[in-house]
């Protein structure tokens, strides 16, 4: 059981796509002050939404487009996405979107389950065969990932938008990073379902924030790819209908997830510790 936990991944991940960037240090890089942008903005975001949960971030110097919190309540951005992001509404969208994992216990609910998935990959292996296994237990874990990150998009959009940032800039970062890939057997879901994803919340819960816009390039692209499917929503009485109902749940879940904040650990939090102490 101990080496099976220790082997799941406890990592809520931003984006895992390089773009072909390698680690490398820099001397000229101020790492005092990317240090103190981060805390900045994410202190900023805890005391809005008064968030009780004790959390650290950090910086690393890697050249890598990423970000992510883990099971340690740690929230890492990198060199590499410090210098992508064009604006503090960008950064506080990235570090929101991460606090978002932390906050719903993704981390720690991805480390109960994939002990549970290991642990159930062995049995099957032995009785279905190896790859028939793998690909069961890809599935599985595919599908909670993909869950999580619109979960955690959206929870981001609320903590930022409380914080006072535009929740645009959720949009802006991602048509940056994600790429519209065929998503079956991707853990992050596509681009554009993302986009999508955020913009539809931010259409029903801050309409005031989609009026006022948000100046950059990549999002007026994104407006561009997103425009066509939001058109034939609004022209449509059953989409529309579908997307009112779809979000009036959303709306239910923000209320019960915003008053969780205050509290100091989630209940994947305590299931983990279960397991830590299982396996001691």
């Amino acid at each position: 059981m101990k080496k099976i936990i220790l082997s799941a991944v406890f990592m809520c991940v931003f984006n895992v796509m390089a773009f072909g960037a390698t680690a490398t240090t820099r001397t000229d890089w101020n790492s005092t002050a990317a240090v103190n942008r981060v805390n900045t903005i994410g202190t900023k975001i805890i005391k809005a939404n008064g968030i009780g949960q004790a959390i650290t971030f950090k910086v690393s110097d890697q050249a890598d487009i990423n970000a992510y919190a883990n099971i340690n309540k740690e929230v890492y951005v990198y060199r590499g996405l410090l210098e992508y992001v064009t604006s503090d509404e960008e950064l506080a969208a990235v570090i929101s979107h991460e606090l978002g994992h932390i906050l719903n216990g993704h981390c720690a609910k991805q480390g109960v389950l994939n002990t549970g998935v290991n642990i159930l990959a062995n049995v099957a292996a032995r009785k279905v065969g190896t790859l028939a296994a793998g690909v069961g237990q890809q599935l599985v874990s595919t599908k909670m990932s993909r869950k999580d990150e619109f979960e955690a998009d959206i929870t981001g959009v609320d903590l930022m938008t409380k914080a006072g940032y535009n929740p645009l800039a959720m949009i802006s970062v991602l048509n940056k990073i994600c790429g519209n890939y065929v998503d079956i057997f991707q853990t992050h879901p596509s681009g554009e379902k993302r986009l999508l994803n955020i913009y539809n919340y931010v259409e029903y819960n801050y309409p005031a924030k989609l009026k006022t816009g948000f100046k950059s390039e990549s999002y007026t692209k994104a407006l561009t790819l997103l425009t066509p499917t939001v058109q034939k929503r609004h022209n449509s009485a059953s989409l529309t209908k579908k997307y009112e109902k779809e979000q009036k749940k959303l709306l239910a879940k923000k209320e019960k997830r915003m008053a969780k904040a205050a509290k100091t650990s989630t209940i994947w939090d305590g299931y983990y510790t279960t397991l830590q102490l299982m396996a001691q």
